[in-house]
């Protein structure tokens, strides 16, 4: 994908930032009685496109310039697809300030790290750039630093989400680590260790 295509793909994936706005405006059954339905239709087109050639072919026609490689055949669900069900699972499971946190890095810092990746020449770092890298790294930390001030959390919440946030940062350069789509995987995979430290610190 050229830098033109990520950069309006990424456009429409900075305006999902309204979601954890939302939850923390309105709360979580009314945010999740949005984000479900459109959960539900846009997984549900992602199975309807792979068993029918008539809407692969509308799909396609529509959305291909903003679609991964491995997106375009149906034989996964596209990232879109993935960002909404991370999205119900997260607000669902997790404690709020940990949710809003893992999804807005995912908004944030991946968008970031993907036209940064593209629009700076740099070292290879996995299988991503280290330029990508770097600007999800350090745009977590803000992401990390604004929501905790704004849930006023204790120290442990900044002390775990910054080695969270370096966990989640290498699982976005090796894709392939876990070989799952990182719409997914970045927030899970956040909100997850966040919430296994909490047990731990008590």
């Amino acid at each position: 994908m050229n830098l033109a295509n990520e950069i309006y793909r990424k456009s429409l994936h900075f305006l999902l930032i309204l979601i954890p706005i939302f939850f923390c405006t309105f709360g979580k059954w009314k945010t999740l009685a949005i984000i479900a339905p459109i959960t539900a239709f846009l997984v549900s087109l992602d199975y309807l496109r792979k068993n029918n050639p008539r809407i692969q072919t509308i799909f396609l026609r529509l959305f291909k310039t903003i679609l991964r490689p491995h997106e375009i055949d149906g034989n996964k669900l596209c990232g879109a697809s993935l960002v909404f069900l991370a999205a119900c699972i997260n607000f669902l499971v997790f404690k709020k300030e940990i949710a809003v946190t893992s999804f807005s890095i995912l908004i944030i810092s991946d968008g970031l790290s993907a036209i940064v990746g593209k629009s700076i020449s740099s070292q290879p770092f996995f299988e991503k750039t280290r330029a990508g890298a770097l600007a999800f790294f350090i745009s977590a930390l803000a992401v990390l630093a604004v929501c905790g001030a704004a849930f006023h959390v204790h120290l442990w919440f900044y002390f775990f989400g910054i080695f969270s946030i370096f966990c989640v940062t290498m699982i976005e350069a090796r894709p392939s680590l876990l070989d799952i789509d990182d719409n997914f995987s970045i927030p899970m995979a956040f909100s997850f260790l966040m919430t296994g430290f909490g047990f731990m610190w008590g």
